[in-house]
């Protein structure tokens, strides 16, 4: 049997190597092994970015809620056979959902709905020791896997980290490709809209083109803070990407030093990039005398330890409207942040003022706090 997986080991590298779509590539696996073990259905869970939900769930044999029903759950490590496979990174055997209290009430009744009795949830490990996603098994009851079947399915679970770590960049390359896309439009239409602040309060020539120098440079600083590989500082991250506004703008920051890690100052730099774009284009940016405070905490959680929160608060702007519809950028804040360090965003449209509310557990994929320094004697 282990010659089948090496069969499908050459097929999937023709596909990636194509850049073929990865669902199909999943389909075809799950229903290879199916053929392979007859009564058997099998399944594919993938994991977003940070681990915590799945971002795919392939289960070709069984009706499509059923893999909706994965999709996008969160997972906590204490129920469900996928879930604590992928948090402990060991196999789960489940001879019985139905008395299984691992199983809530409601997964109970979908396996039941489907005549569904037993299962064995296999985790695919990269050799780093990451877990990727898992392989679910289900089999007729009191009917467990052979020696063949689990010899089989460690193989399985070997090409599945390589078919998932696929899955995960082909998305994350979408992703880069739709930002880059989007990030040239926003470009463009804040250079556009700088030049003309700028002209209205420099209309000599010559002081025109000293000060839009100056800020076309600001904002090659702010491009650049996004993709760094270093350890950057919250504070001049949030100094060095709003440059371009606050020397015309009162710009208020305040919080404790943080050094960012390099995924969270790149998620967070695109954010505010997002963020003043817009102020620009329609909020506190878009006239003289408006305003922005930036204020971030660390606070105390029993749950996650300590939480951080910012938030974004602008003021003496237009009045502020309610968006008809969520564009790209709401959903890239939301995204990136959640991607990047398990952060959530809410955004307000106050008629006074457009705010935005970050919120995240302190860990350290978010960033550490800063050493103090000692004051000079």
């Amino acid at each position: 049997m282990p010659e089948l997986i090496d069969e499908f080991r050459r097929k999937a590298l023709g596909v990636m190597a194509r850049g073929g779509p990865v669902v199909p590539l999943l389909e075809a696996f799950v229903q290879t092994l199916q053929t392979a073990m007859p009564g058997i259905t099998v399944g594919l869970t993938v994991l977003d970015k940070p681990g915590r939900t799945f971002r795919h769930a392939i289960f070709p044999a069984l009706p499509a809620h059923f893999a909706a029903s994965l999709t996008g759950n969160r997972i906590t490590g204490t129920r469900g056979s996928c879930g604590m496979a992928v948090m402990t990174g060991r196999p789960v055997e489940v001879p019985d959902v139905a008395s299984d209290p691992r199983f809530s009430d409601e997964w109970k009744a979908l396996f039941r709905e489907h005549d569904l009795h037993a299962l064995v949830s296999f985790p695919a490990v990269s050799e780093e020791g990451v877990v990727q996603g898992s392989l679910a098994v289900i089999h007729p009851p009191g009917m467990p896997l052979t020696v063949e079947q689990r010899t089989l399915l460690r193989h399985a679970t070997q090409l599945c980290v390589d078919l998932f770590a696929y899955s995960r960049s082909q998305e994350a390359a979408k992703i880069l490709i739709e930002e880059l896309d989007h990030r040239m439009r926003n470009l463009f239409t804040t250079i556009g809209a700088m030049a003309v602040f700028t002209s209205r309060h420099y209309p000599q020539p010559k002081e025109f083109r000293r000060v839009f120098e100056g800020r076309l440079i600001m904002m090659q600083k702010s491009h650049a803070l996004a993709v760094t590989h270093h350890q950057t500082d919250l504070l001049t991250l949030l100094q060095d990407t709003l440059a371009p506004y606050s020397c015309t703008h009162r710009t208020l920051l305040d919080g404790p030093q943080i050094d960012l890690a390099p995924e969270a100052a790149s998620s967070i730099a695109l954010v505010v990039h997002e963020l003043s774009t817009n102020a620009a284009k329609y909020g506190a940016f878009s006239q003289p005398g408006g305003t922005l405070n930036v204020e971030w905490t660390l606070k105390a959680c029993e749950e996650d330890g300590q939480r951080f929160n910012l938030v974004w608060k602008e003021g003496n702007g237009p009045p502020v409207a309610q968006p008809t519809h969520k564009g790209y950028g709401t959903l890239m804040i939301s995204g990136s942040l959640r991607n990047a360090f398990d952060a959530s965003a809410s955004l307000a449209y106050d008629p006074l003022g457009f705010s935005c509310s970050i919120h995240a557990p302190f860990t350290a994929r978010l960033g550490s706090v800063a050493p103090a320094t000692d004051a000079p004697a």
